[in-house]
């Protein structure tokens, strides 16, 4: 199978592709039903794979679609691993748990949030604990990253009014103003909410289940959207000065990034599925990662975004507006061409190899 069959048009035959292809592999597998539907109707699933011995040491996990709309590179990603029979090759005493669209409301939506609007990679916080991290600087730029009508001219302002606030207050703090997240405006973008969403319960439930006696864990969760076109970074959210970062650097090398360390153009975001999945199994030591994969530049992005925050909120996902707008984030976190996934398909393996032989040699 060429490579770029591993990839699908939708979610639904991403998810098809996803269960024949654990299925394949000999994988446990469990679905856990959301509670919405898909844009046609469809049941949403989030699944679960599991290789292994079930007490295995070591687990090797990959998550697809926690972004949604990102899970047509993460479910490919997930799907060609699984066909190409990498899987049965794990080292002694190591499992490999996939979990298939964290998200699947995004992910059939063709948006980066959830059915509440909620970004889930701000929303993995111990509400119970403390209160969701305060962005005032966010509440200055929310009238006019929320519009309450579109159009080409008002993106354009829109543009224009995103560049004069880059140059007045410095390009760090605007981006963590804008897309470091936000729990105050609900209607907003980059929301990360003020309680556990669906999906951080299920993530949350699926640890417990599957990762409760595992010492060594390495999280590799697929995202798209940042950064040079086809280019892979591997952004870790890991404190300076930990061992899951040292380990980090061990075992991917000069890919790396630390935000925290202001080597990467990613913010520092509180409350990402990845520091959330280390909270949950504290019992390990949990090397996470990002794969972040470049596709259009940061402006296209961004107003891809704001676009599809608009049409939800006010517009008519139906109507020819609509299609275009979604046709716009579309292209910005998946770039539907062979060249791109020839880039970072290889990519994906190559890391999921270093990670289990990292796992093997700790």
């Amino acid at each position: 199978m060429s490579i770029h069959q591993y990839f699908s048009p939708d979610y639904a035959t991403a998810r098809q592709k996803f269960l024949d292809a654990a299925k394949h592999a000999g994988a446990e597998i469990e679905s856990i039903q959301h509670p919405d539907t898909g844009i046609a109707g469809e049941d949403l699933f989030t699944d679960i794979a599991w290789l292994g011995p079930k007490d295995a040491r070591s687990v090797l996990v990959t998550v697809s679609g926690t972004h949604g709309i990102e899970g047509y590179y993460g479910s490919g990603c997930q799907v060609g691993w699984l066909t190409e029979g990498h899987a049965a090759k794990l080292p002694a005493n190591t499992a490999m748990l996939s979990i298939h669209a964290s998200n699947p409301y995004g992910f059939s939506w063709g948006r980066r949030v959830n059915e509440d609007n909620m970004d889930i990679n701000r929303n993995f916080i111990d509400f119970d604990a403390k209160s969701p991290p305060a962005n005032p600087a966010y509440a200055e730029v929310h009238d006019w990253l929320v519009p309450h009508s579109w159009s080409d001219e008002i993106a354009a302002g829109i543009q224009t009014k995103i560049a004069d606030y880059y140059a007045r207050v410095g390009g760090k703090a605007a981006t963590a103003a804008i897309v470091g997240g936000q729990h105050s405006h609900a209607d907003g973008i980059f929301y990360g909410g003020t309680q556990a969403c669906w999906s951080h319960k299920t993530i949350k439930a699926v640890c417990a289940k599957y990762l409760n006696s595992a010492q060594r864990i390495c999280v590799l969760d697929y995202h798209t959207g940042l950064g040079p076109f086809g280019y892979s970074e591997m952004i870790c959210r890991h404190p300076v000065d930990s061992d899951s970062l040292k380990l980090a650097r061990q075992w991917f090398g000069d890919a790396v990034t630390s935000p925290a360390m202001g080597q990467s153009d990613s913010p520092i975001i509180e409350g990402n599925l990845r520091m959330g999945i280390a909270r949950f199994c504290a019992q390990a030591t949990v090397v996470a990662s990002a794969i972040e994969v470049g596709t259009l530049s940061s402006e296209e992005v961004r107003l891809s975004v704001i676009a599809d925050n608009w049409l939800h909120l006010r517009g008519d996902v139906f109507s020819p507006a609509g299609r275009q707008i979604k046709a716009q984030i579309r292209a910005a976190f998946y770039p539907d061409n062979d060249e791109w996934r020839g880039l970072c398909y290889p990519r994906a393996v190559e890391i999921q190899k270093l990670a289990l032989a990292g796992l093997a040699a700790a």
